[in-house]
């Protein structure tokens, strides 16, 4: 099985990613890694460039969790990696999109297997959707102005700013949607057929879900559940901050080695950072190459 790692990376270490691309390629894979820095990009780039498996995102290069650019960068990596397939002739199984932060916490032996269990599925975890749930199509409806700023949801003003403009365009401009709008995880591991579903529909996320706030949320299971016939497997396997668990609309907390032993099913984890959490930062190579 060859796997088609869609990595998004915010930070200035050297060093850690470039441990974190030599570990997930280690098996013959390939990353597809978006690098928030321009310095780090400019080295990677010098660094991988006689390394066919790294491929540095250029056509959208920074991205930023609760923002459009995230889910709108995660499918420019799939675009990117089917023009792979066709200029370098290779062929990925399995196409897995990361947060900043998320790797592996089992072996790459444990990870295919349960891959090849559902062989022909995808694997994400969807909690709810518009047609059970109307506080989706509500928060839907919402707008949310001064995103794609690194600090929209720490700043204590923009967040103000934010509720006051989306209130008063809110009273004379509703937003509208007719499809059915599924709220899951921000994880996904797709089939080849699911991951050509999202590149071709490339334009319905960043039409859709302009000025949505944490729009991963929404974006690519609303698109699968509107693109792709196939079905999808609706497990958690990703464990999450300290309680283990995805916080909808919170940026991630860093994981603890006593959170991922609680979690034994969890073949990933996030935030996994060398200055956060060093312990488990170490034992993930250990874990993924054992």
């Amino acid at each position: 099985m060859k796997i088609a790692y869609c990595m998004h990376y915010i930070g200035t270490s050297f060093d850690e990613l470039s441990e974190n691309l030599d570990t997930l390629i280690e098996f013959g894979d390939d990353v597809f890694v978006m690098i928030n820095d321009d310095d780090l990009r400019d080295q990677i780039v010098i660094t991988y460039a006689d390394e066919p498996a790294v491929h540095v995102s250029q056509v959208q290069q920074q991205a930023l969790a609760g923002d459009l650019s995230l889910p709108r960068g995660q499918i420019v990596q799939l675009r990117n990696a089917f023009d792979a397939q066709v200029n370098e002739k290779k062929h990925y199984d399995r196409f897995v999109l990361m947060t900043d932060g998320m790797m592996p916490v089992r072996s790459r032996k444990d990870i295919v297997d349960y891959f090849e269990k559902h062989e022909g599925k995808d694997i994400y975890y969807v909690l709810s959707d518009s047609d059970t749930d109307g506080s989706i199509a509500k928060r839907f409806e919402s707008y949310a102005f001064f995103t794609n700023t690194m600090s929209f949801q720490k700043s204590a003003m923009v967040k103000g700013m934010n509720a006051m403009t989306s209130k008063l365009v809110h009273s004379f401009k509703q937003r509208r949607i007719d499809d059915t709008l599924v709220l899951s995880y921000p994880w996904f591991v797709l089939t080849p057929q699911s991951a050509r579903a999202l590149a071709d529909a490339f334009p319905y996320c960043s039409n859709t879900f302009k000025m949505c706030l944490y729009p991963e949320e929404l974006a690519i299971a609303t698109m699968l559940r509107k693109f792709s016939p196939v079905e999808h497997v609706n497990e958690n396997i990703w464990v999450c901050g300290k309680s283990g668990e995805y916080v909808m609309q919170k940026p991630f907390e860093p994981t603890t080695l006593e959170t991922i032993a609680a979690h034994p099913d969890a073949l990933f984890a996030t935030k996994i950072k060398s200055d956060q959490n060093f312990d488990v930062y170490q034992d993930y190579f250990d874990a993924y190459l054992k």
